[in-house]
């Protein structure tokens, strides 16, 4: 009884600052009665208004389900946003379109990159998929999957599984992974999605300090062999040319 008198008390003094010098306003706060709002508030001059946040201001904070910002400069549009318990969604938004944020446990991983929308992006397996395999399945060969960018990755993991066939490495063994999530489309990330995932890794989790395979082979002139793909030190940051045969580690992810 003296706790539910306490916060009436609180919550009552908030209101009465609230609306100072205001006209024609009632508050009712009743802690007790279920059947109805915890606070009931009438005005004919002045509203209530949430606490505004920038777009990084609120995917850092550490909300429970229902809390409700303004938004002042988010992707998605300037706005009042509602956290659903795993992500942010605009209020007045009819499609309901979810907005991720990095670090979130969604879409079968951990996400580690968002786009400019805030509904895609890619997302980071939760262990390894080897801690130690080779790159090539079988002979030196120039695959072509030199591209380097974010995204880039699925193009130079299709390539490079159609090039070296079925078998047991870093490529394949990345794309074969289902997560207990069920998704089909890991892939090896490319250099800079490698990259990217090194300067994630306290937020990814799991990483051992360890050499990482990209799927990004180093390009050579047309019609000869590479031996090597690019890789990166997970305890150094250095990133470097790995020999196709050398044993590293591989994480696979996806996109969304």
């Amino acid at each position: 009884m003296k706790k539910q008198l306490l916060v009436s008390i609180l919550i009552s003094l908030g209101f009465i600052s609230l609306f100072t010098h205001t006209q024609a306003q009632s508050v009712t706060i009743d802690p007790k009665n279920t059947a109805t709002a915890l606070i009931n508030s009438v005005s004919t001059v002045r509203g209530v208004i949430m606490p505004n946040m920038s777009e990084v201001q609120r995917n850092n904070s550490v909300p429970l389900a229902g809390a409700q910002v303004f938004c002042t400069n988010c992707a998605a549009g300037t706005g009042p946003y509602s956290y659903s318990g795993s992500y942010w969604i605009p209020m007045f938004d009819t499609g309901a379109t979810a907005i991720y944020a990095v670090g979130q446990t969604k879409q079968g991983g951990i996400v580690f990159y968002v786009d400019a929308t805030g509904q895609h992006g890619l997302v980071a397996a939760t262990a390894d998929q080897s801690t130690g395999i080779a790159w090539l399945n079988t002979d030196y060969t120039y695959t072509t999957a030199v591209r380097t960018g974010i995204y880039g990755g699925q193009y130079n993991t299709e390539l490079i599984n159609a090039n070296q066939g079925s078998g047991s490495y870093a490529a394949l063994i990345a794309a074969q992974y289902t997560g207990s999530s069920g998704f089909g489309d890991w892939y090896l990330p490319s250099k800079d999605e490698l990259n990217l995932m090194y300067q994630l890794r306290a937020t990814i989790g799991g990483f051992g300090a360890a050499t990482y395979w990209s799927s990004t082979e180093v390009p050579v002139a047309a019609g000869q062999a590479t031996e090597n793909a690019y890789i990166q030190n997970f305890s150094s940051g250095a990133p470097g040319n790995g020999l196709k045969s050398d044993l590293y580690r591989v994480r696979a992810i996806r996109r969304f």
